[in-house]
């Protein structure tokens, strides 16, 4: 049979083959109870909590620029990216635009042109790149959660979505104020896809299973770390937007100087938000004597029917495995679940509690009539 002409596999058009291997780790069958049966005993070993969390993202080129220069530092910074380079320099930002074509704004469903804004009648671009904080408490060492990332980045988006990241660890700025105590990467995601594939769209269950990797990262590099779910250990959900956050950590106006630890609960700082919060639930207090919530309350209780059922999933399932040391702490760790309760009444609990702490006593007063 006469030999023919070379085939060459097209790669880069609609509906070729892409023979590329991204490189993925398989999950081996009980991975996942394994997976969250080391972080609740990491948790209750004490070990800190990972924090994943998206940011925003740039919904055109200027918007990701202005990222870039951000956790830069406007040059102070590097940035280390997907292929390997160290880009530092106030053109690092505009590099990375380019690279990423993020400019071009002229085929379907790319993204804006520079300038070109939103226009009357048209609807919001979709996000261009996400921006994503990876962070640790303060005394990690900041370059371990630098090569967490580096391998979690590698195994969550290599060949598939273009990224870049930049280490933030005790900065000072112009005025000698310290920021970033808690080391924390700041990593960019770009959006497309870099073979037509689906492009980037984060879910919850996406957010903790990158919780989850970036906690065996640091474990690997021996450093204790977990990733629980506040539900599997008993908490009321406590996430107040970022502005309400911020507000909740504002520096006193008045000295120039940060405000004391804001009490658990019971003090809103300057968010309008929980002050009204906190009024409110007061006035019910008064009212009634106790805050029901019945609506969030009966959404937590299904929670906990769920976590219920993963406990003794885990349990039986080390108990398989021949761990019955564990399997017994972790009967013991859901026996002692503490109670269901909203955010509302969490709240109500630390203001009573509050009100009994600072009540006067009256023998003690009668000693000194």
């Amino acid at each position: 049979m006469p030999k023919g002409r070379p085939f060459r596999v097209p790669r880069d058009q609609p509906g070729s083959l892409n023979p590329t291997s991204y490189g993925r780790k398989g999950r081996p069958v009980g991975s996942s109870l394994n997976t969250w049966a080391e972080n609740m005993a990491g948790a209750g070993a004490g070990h800190p909590e990972v924090m994943v969390k998206i940011t925003g993202g740039g919904r055109d080129a200027d918007g990701a620029q202005a990222h870039f220069e951000y956790i830069a530092r406007h040059g102070k910074l590097d940035i280390e990216t997907d292929q390997g380079e160290t880009l530092n320099g106030k053109e690092a930002g505009a590099a990375l635009i380019n690279s990423w074509g993020l400019n071009y704004g002229t085929l379907p469903d790319a993204p804006l042109a520079r300038g070109k804004g939103v226009q009357p009648g048209e609807r919001r671009p979709a996000k261009q790149a996400f921006n994503i904080v990876l962070s640790m408490p303060a005394g990690t060492p900041p370059q371990k959660v630098l090569e967490a990332v580096k391998k979690f980045a590698r195994e969550e988006f290599a060949l598939e979505h273009r990224y870049a990241m930049a280490l933030h660890s005790n900065m000072k700025d112009a005025e000698g104020r310290i920021h970033g105590r808690s080391p924390h990467v700041h990593l960019v995601v770009k959006a497309e896809h870099e073979y037509g594939g689906p492009r980037l769209n984060p879910r919850k269950a996406d957010l903790q299973r990158w919780r989850e990797a970036f906690a065996q990262n640091l474990k690997d590099l021996g450093v204790a770390a977990t990733a629980t779910k506040q539900a599997d250990r008993g908490l009321p959900k406590m996430q107040n937007k970022t502005a309400i956050y911020r507000a909740q950590q504002r520096p006193d106006h008045d000295s120039g100087k940060a405000k004391a630890p804001i009490a658990l609960y019971t003090e809103a700082g300057d968010s309008t938000f929980m002050r009204k919060k906190l009024e409110g639930i007061k006035r019910e207090l008064r009212a009634t004597g106790t805050v029901e919530d019945r609506e969030a309350y009966q959404s937590l209780l299904n929670v906990r029917a769920r976590v219920n059922e993963r406990y003794q999933e885990a349990i039986d399932w080390l108990r398989t495995q021949g761990r019955l040391e564990e399997a017994r702490r972790f009967e013991l760790l859901h026996t002692h679940l503490p109670p269901v309760r909203t955010e509302n009444q969490a709240i109500a609990e630390a203001l009573r509690f509050q009100e009994r702490l600072h009540k006067p006593d009256p023998s003690h007063d009668n000693r000194f009539r």
